[in-house]
């Protein structure tokens, strides 16, 4: 057993019965899973696939995908069994049955406003197309539309993980399978995905990306068990490199958590500042440690009360890696003209787990980096790396809205296919501090170039002599 190991995941009172029914009935019709149409339309680009980033709000809706139809929004879905959902909870004690009934019915109503919601969406789409409205408004709406039906995805997935707990619905585990999926291929590992990916497993599914994602989701969610027992089920060929990364360092990963964990209990986060980005994938909210990095969170926070950040592009976002803006040139290159005194070393730093905020710098291959490079590029993880807090000063992390981050379209620079149509990437539409926390001291800054010349002398780095 792999989730049930942890007693929160189980109501101690529930029907032990639960399970084997709904696992008799996946067999029967798990494979017809829920083929809603949802995704594909709602993680379309958004507006502004024709234009720069930096034109996102006027831009119009993308082509990039078809909208469903009406089948493809409501049809084929393995379907609940009503009296058996009925004897199922009548068989249970009075409060357990409140509950179960309660949480369906929200399973229910949530559904069909998940459904109204994607048909809203594909009216837009198919206006636009037919050029019965190309408005700016119309733009707005689309991304508008779109942000509320993504919200309502995330929440229809934390309610069937609910369900599942305590009835026998297909419609829930099928509704669990394609999110898990969709939460595998975009880097969403939080603890929703850890909950249905492993109750899957545990029913009997063997689908690949389940074990994998469990493994993922257990390792950033601090269920280390549950991670080492995934990846001891799976052959070396059935992992992929960043499996294979955290099975090698799965306990030091498991010691930064908890280390990270036991951190952050000691910290007021009530008096943490706090920046919003407004992006076009929907709000993120970051809470920055000025107690463990001051000067960082100082330059950072006058990075975007000075309108640095808005209008910038994510440069890169790396599959199981990262998302990394605050490149005003888009090629790497980029910085504020201004570079930071690394602080990385200071008492208490934190380590960079899923969804830490860190301090990118000048890269000198293999690893390394040139000291005190940080200036304005940052970068979300989107799973702990290990190495990070020995290189590079994590500030900070999100707290809402991971999922939009992970959602955030895939820009590579090290994998180009010039036949493929290179849509633009997502952006920080605006940038604001909502909270702007205790008085900071000045940024401390350095002379990279002195940097530079260092990392020369020490062979570390061969700079390139213009030519004459």
């Amino acid at each position: 057993m792999l989730a049930f190991s942890n007693p929160l995941f189980r109501r101690s009172r529930g029907p032990a019965t639960v399970f084997a029914q709904t696992a008799m009935l996946l067999i029967a019709g798990l494979s017809l899973t829920c083929q809603t149409g949802l995704i594909s339309q709602t993680f379309a680009q958004p507006p502004g696939s024709e234009a720069s980033a930096n034109e996102t709000e006027s831009a119009a809706p993308s082509n990039e995908s078809a909208p469903p139809s009406a089948n493809g929004v409501d049809g084929g879905r393995v379907k609940d069994d009503p009296e058996l959902i009925a004897k199922t909870m009548s068989e249970m004690p009075e409060d357990i049955r409140r509950d179960a009934e309660e949480i369906y019915a929200e399973f229910r109503s949530t559904h069909e406003e998940l459904l109204e919601s994607m048909l809203k969406l594909r009216e837009i789409h198919i206006r636009f197309n037919n050029d019965v409205d190309r408005s700016r408004e119309a733009t707005k709406a689309f991304r508008a539309q779109q942000h509320k039906t993504w919200d309502l995805m995330q929440k229809q997935m934390e309610i069937s993980v609910k369900v599942f707990r305590l009835l026998p619905s297909p419609e829930a585990a099928s509704y669990m399978v394609t999110m898990v999926q969709h939460h595998f291929d975009n880097d969403i590992y939080d603890a929703t995905t850890f909950e249905a990916a492993a109750r899957l497993i545990d029913i009997g599914q063997n689908y690949r990306y389940l074990f994998l994602t469990a493994a993922r989701a257990g390792i950033s969610n601090g269920n280390f068990e549950t991670a080492r027992k995934v990846y001891e089920s799976l052959q070396p060929d059935e992992l992929e490199k960043v499996d294979m990364a955290n099975k090698h360092f799965l306990d030091l990963l498991e010691e930064q958590y908890k280390e990270e964990m036991d951190r952050m209990e000691k910290i007021d986060r009530d008096a943490l500042p706090q920046v919003l980005f407004k992006t076009t994938r929907g709000d993120v909210l970051i809470e920055l440690y000025s107690g463990e990095a001051p000067s960082t969170v100082a330059n950072f926070i006058n990075l975007v009360e000075d309108g640095f950040y808005d209008g910038m592009d994510f440069s890169q976002v790396v599959p199981n890696m990262l998302a990394l803006s605050g490149d005003p040139t888009g090629d790497g290159r980029g910085n504020s003209g201004k570079f930071l005194m690394d602080e990385h070393d200071n008492e208490n730093s934190h380590h960079a787990l899923r969804g830490s905020v860190v301090m990118a710098k000048i890269p000198m291959g293999e690893g390394r980096f040139i000291e005190n490079s940080a200036s304005s590029q940052f970068a979300i993880f989107f799973l702990p790396v290990t190495s990070a807090s020995s290189n590079q000063t994590v500030f900070g992390r999100v707290i809402e809205g991971m999922d939009r981050v992970s959602a955030m379209r895939r820009k590579d620079p090290s994998k180009t296919d010039e036949k493929k149509i290179q849509l633009p990437p997502d952006a920080i539409i605006s940038a604001e501090v909502v909270r702007k926390g205790p008085e900071l001291p000045e940024p401390e800054y350095v002379d990279v170039e002195a940097e530079l010349r260092k990392a020369e002398e020490a062979g570390l780095i061969k700079r390139k002599t213009p030519a004459k």
